[in-house]
């Protein structure tokens, strides 16, 4: 089932594309766009910092708003989030087009109890950079609080509901799949082993800066990614995987193991954790912060696998490190 108004399969694509990209667009936002004393806590009132920040963005009101620019696809992120905490609802597609954008663009539903049309973070940016009053995102977070507020006093028991995306609701599941559960309790056991085999135990003291020295480690060990792969399966490389994703779990808030077994084409994984024989990573655990709006996630495997390489898949040259893995994580 679509999860567009317009049963759209090319716009339910883009939906899921925007749904995956809404927390690495909120990183970006709090880490590269805005400065450090931004709230950053989804609140309304953060709304009125937001809009004074795109206006100095646009300097004048005759500037051309569109999704290309990403402060602007980063603060319909923020945007849209904060309505919905307010007004509950859901993220949809407008797959009509529309300036500053050639494939639609996202909107937010709120909760159907209001009675209220769907809201398009784009045109409030477009019109807060054109009329410049400094309250257009605020004003919008008013209207909806008092549409609750109204709703509310005729019914004191609701409350808007943020219904999530079938994208979303995947990020926040895989924690306790059986596998993974033993998985954990045999790396957990196996520590003090592996620790002697990679070097010494009093090295592997899951701080981020032992993952430099693990990074030596396996260069030293491997002479490529098929090397890597090719070992896979066995105690050492899961242990690597396994003490990667500790050091993300131990260094980042919210950080939790999951386990959604799968292959690149989204099907059950029919083969076993560590063992599928055409698969990279997809059939290992990955490392999430599920609770968090701007949380990353990330396969340790697959942050071995990249560390081999010289060129990215645009061939552009790169220099890969273990800790790379920190800067996927809020």
């Amino acid at each position: 089932m679509t999860r567009t108004d317009h049963g759209d399969e090319a716009a339910e694509q883009q939906l899921s594309r925007w749904i995956t990209e809404i927390p690495e667009a909120l990183r970006e936002l709090r880490a590269e766009v805005l400065d450090e004393h931004f709230p950053f806590d989804f609140t309304p009132m953060s709304l009125a910092v937001l809009e004074a920040h795109m206006l100095a963005e646009y300097r004048s009101a005759g500037e051309k708003v569109g999704m290309d620019f990403r402060p602007t696809e980063c603060a319909m992120v923020y945007v849209g989030e904060v309505l919905l905490a307010v007004g509950g609802g859901r993220w949809d597609w407008d797959a009509r087009k529309a300036p500053g954008s050639s494939a639609g663009r996202p909107v937010v539903h709120p909760d159907p109890a209001l009675g209220l049309a769907a809201v398009d973070p784009m045109a409030l940016v477009a019109r807060a950079t054109r009329i410049r009053t400094g309250d257009v995102f605020i004003e919008e977070a008013a209207r909806l609080q008092e549409a609750v507020a109204a709703r509310r006093e005729r019914e004191p028991d609701w409350a808007p509901v943020v219904v999530p995306h079938p994208e979303q609701t995947a990020h926040r599941t895989g924690a306790d799949h059986p596998e993974l559960v033993r998985w954990l309790d045999r790396r957990a056991a196996g520590f003090a082993g592996w620790a002697q085999e990679a070097g010494s135990g009093e090295l592997w003291d899951f701080s981020p800066g032992s993952l430099d020295r693990l990074e030596t480690v396996l260069r030293d060990r491997f002479a490529d990614s098929g090397g890597l792969l090719a070992a896979k399966s066995g105690a050492f490389v899961q242990g690597v995987v396994w003490y990667v994703g500790e050091v993300v779990r131990r260094s980042r808030d919210g950080v939790v193991w999951q386990y959604r077994p799968r292959t690149r084409f989204d099907e059950p994984l029919g083969a076993a954790m560590f063992h599928a024989g055409d698969e990279i990573y997809l059939d290992t655990p990955m490392v999430a912060q599920p609770g968090l709006r701007d949380g990353g996630s990330a396969h340790p495997m697959a942050t071995l696998n990249v560390l081999f390489w010289e060129t990215d898949e645009l061939d552009n040259p790169i220099e890969p490190r273990l800790a790379d893995i920190l800067d996927d994580f809020a």
